[in-house]
């Protein structure tokens, strides 16, 4: 081998063995840049499943409280109806009573309400021409059971009341009606009705 070839040689082996060691540390550099780009994305997939997995818990803890709540509403408002149905069928109970009990019913609030005696009884349509005559009877003689002048009257007029009756001097009316009554108990029973209803 001649002198220039040895040197070529030597030259070339040189160059192989630098392009290796560049290959060996380009390639020690890719593993470690990968391996650092490999724990970051990792890193980054375990920060973003586990914050979406936070954003799902509260998500669905918020939707499970509205279910809760409107569930809440519309059972309220279930029994608010069912109450209400309850009153309405106490009206309608009250108004169709047999007529001796409903006379006997209207004459005690009469009686209760009259305070001198001489007022007049204002009646629905129907119940003037059914009935008028034996409520003013009866709660004239319950008035009079009680000391105070039995000297109740029907009057001409008539109001759209449904049942029951208005109890009027002329100036003040104390309104008897079944309607009223049953409104006016129902702030106060409405708790005990829906304990009956729902317990």
């Amino acid at each position: 081998m001649n002198g220039i070839e040895k040197i070529t040689n030597r030259l070339l082996a040189d160059a192989k063995a630098q392009v290796a060691e560049i290959e060996a540390d380009a390639s020690a550099q890719c593993a470690e840049i990968g391996q650092k780009f490999s724990k970051e994305a990792e890193d980054a997939y375990w920060r973003t499943v586990t914050a979406g997995k936070k954003a799902a818990d509260l998500r669905a803890e918020r939707l499970a409280g509205m279910a809760q709540l409107e569930s809440k509403k519309q059972l309220l408002s279930f029994k608010q109806e069912k109450v209400e149905e309850a009153f309405t069928r106490a009206n309608d109970y009250l108004q169709n009573l047999p007529e001796d009990q409903y006379v006997a019913l209207l004459a005690s609030l009469v009686s209760k309400a009259a305070k001198t005696g001489k007022e007049k009884l204002i009646f629905s349509a129907k119940d003037r021409g059914k009935i008028g005559k034996s409520v003013t009877l009866a709660a004239n003689g319950l008035l009079i059971r009680k000391g105070i002048s039995g000297s109740l009257s029907m009057s001409e007029e008539t109001r759209p009341i449904g049942g029951g009756v208005i109890v009027t001097d002329g100036q003040v009316d104390l309104n008897c009606s079944i309607a009223s009554l049953v409104s006016a108990h129902q702030a106060t029973l409405a708790g005990e009705v829906a304990g009956v209803l729902f317990d």
